[in-house]
């Protein structure tokens, strides 16, 4: 019998994107940020960590990763991701033209939002600014780093546009010190201004923290 060869391919097709908001309806709002999700999470629970700045009349939007999955088995609570190991380059390029259509679908070209990543969202908020074509005035790193694969010939001068704040929690269990201190040298090396913060906290959005981050803006 003959061996045959598997060979992978990929075709476009359009898909239903889901997003949720909190606080000032957006054309209201003086104030908006975009919070990328951890991974295994869903926007609707996410959005709970920012009713402080709903409160404060922020718009906060949070788009959901394309890949649904059950945290336990095959039943029960699910979350969502922006990407795996798997055909990774596919579902970036995927990832960054989805945020970029959700950024014309609510118009904000002509505004510049505060921008988010948490863990997961880190990586994802990252490819956005390097590769996609909204400009933020503002990018928050939260338990996370620049992946490895962050294009930093483009990135670098986007960077140089906004403020850059890189927030860690001191008992993070997935995040460990160095890989913070080594981005902070690596941006050092960039020329690249940032901030960095630390707090009493594990992996988790701090409502406090946040909300001082951008009082002092």
């Amino acid at each position: 019998m003959a061996m045959h060869s598997i060979h992978q391919h990929h075709f476009k097709v359009a898909k239903t994107a889901r997003y949720s908001t909190i606080g000032s309806p957006l054309d209201q709002a003086d104030r908006v940020m975009i919070a990328l999700h951890g991974y295994g999470q869903l926007p609707e629970f996410f959005l709970k960590k920012f009713t402080r700045l709903a409160d404060q009349g922020w718009c906060i939007i949070a788009p959901e990763g394309f890949h649904r999955f059950y945290l336990d088995g095959t039943h029960g609570r699910v979350g969502a991701s922006w990407m795996t190991k798997e055909d990774r380059e596919s579902d970036i390029a995927d990832y960054v033209h989805y945020l970029d259509a959700l950024s014309d679908h609510l118009n904000l070209r002509n505004r510049k939002p505060v921008l988010l990543g948490f863990s997961q969202g880190v990586a994802t908020a990252s490819r956005w600014v390097s590769s996609g074509q909204q400009s933020f005035e503002h990018l928050i790193l939260w338990a996370g780093v620049f992946p490895p694969d962050f294009q930093w010939k483009t990135g670098r001068d986007q960077l140089m546009h906004l403020r850059l704040d890189l927030v860690l929690g001191t008992e993070d269990p997935y995040f460990k010190d160095h890989l913070l201190t080594d981005t902070a040298s690596l941006l050092d090396n960039m020329a690249v201004s940032y901030n960095l913060h630390r707090f009493s906290g594990g992996h988790a959005i701090d409502s406090d923290v946040l909300s001082d981050i951008l009082a002092s803006r």
